[in-house]
């Protein structure tokens, strides 16, 4: 179960009141590789199977649909690959890519291969608000969603991190091309998400909460667009902005 409903006071308005309220249930999640342990977080229990594969694809672990042996023992997963392993941590690959702006690498240019009417973007974010998710029954969860024209894939989990991977996994699995869509997340844009899409390809997040600095430092530097605050008629636009119509 994902919800459970628990006894809780209510206070609105001067009036207190018992109710019953739905609560999301945190489980946890254990991620071996080749009997190494290599990741573990809270979840929301649903959609582990791409999880497991956004995140193996993200961090340099997987690099094609090759079936994965994927055994469950309890609350860990346990996976045996033959692919060759990059190993490293989220914060490895912050660090490596802060690492290219101060040696003053020299990226090769970044070639708009599309561009986004803002209105495109509003419509997206407002289609976002409306996915069916254990969100609007709770307020517990994030959502991430990968859209082009419309949104193709969703997720929610208790991170937002783990939402993000759980899409990276859908695309993946489904063999779409990242460069050919944005991403669009309920939750802040730190480093660690602009890393996801710098590994990803995909050049464009929106979100409807703020970026955090080193976040904007790297998107400026690897030519992502990054959009915060994206509410309503609104939005900030942080970084890139040769992508987007009238601008």
């Amino acid at each position: 179960m994902i919800i459970s409903n628990k006894e809780i006071i209510r206070y609105k308005n001067g009036i207190s009141e018992k109710v019953t309220d739905p609560v999301i249930s945190e489980e946890w999640f254990n991620l071996y590789l080749n009997e190494k342990l290599i990741y573990q977080t809270p979840v929301l229990d649903q959609e582990i199977n791409d999880l497991i594969h956004g995140l193996l694809f993200v961090k340099g672990h997987l690099k094609t649909q090759a079936a994965l042996k994927i055994r469950k023992e309890g609350r860990s997963w346990l996976i045996s690959s033959n692919e060759t392993f990059s190993g490293q941590s989220f914060r490895q690959m912050v660090e490596e890519a802060f690492n290219s702006i101060k040696e003053k690498k020299i990226l090769p240019s970044t070639i708009i291969t599309r561009k986004y009417k803002v209105d495109t973007i509003l419509n997206l974010m407002r289609d976002f608000q409306k996915l069916p998710s254990v969100y609007h029954e709770t307020g517990g969860v994030h959502m991430a969603a990968f859209a082009t024209d419309k949104i193709l894939f969703w997720a929610d989990d208790v991170s937002r991190r783990n939402s993000v991977d759980k899409v990276i996994g859908k695309v993946f699995l489904s063999q779409t091309k990242f460069q050919d869509g944005i991403f669009v997340s309920s939750g802040r844009i730190s480093s660690d998400i602009v890393i996801r899409m710098i590994k990803t390809g995909v050049n464009l997040i929106a979100s409807v909460s703020a970026p955090m600095d080193k976040a904007i430092e790297l998107a400026e530097y690897y030519g992502i667009t990054l959009c915060g605050f994206a509410r309503g008629n609104r939005m900030n636009i942080y970084t890139h902005p040769e992508r987007l119509h009238d601008i």
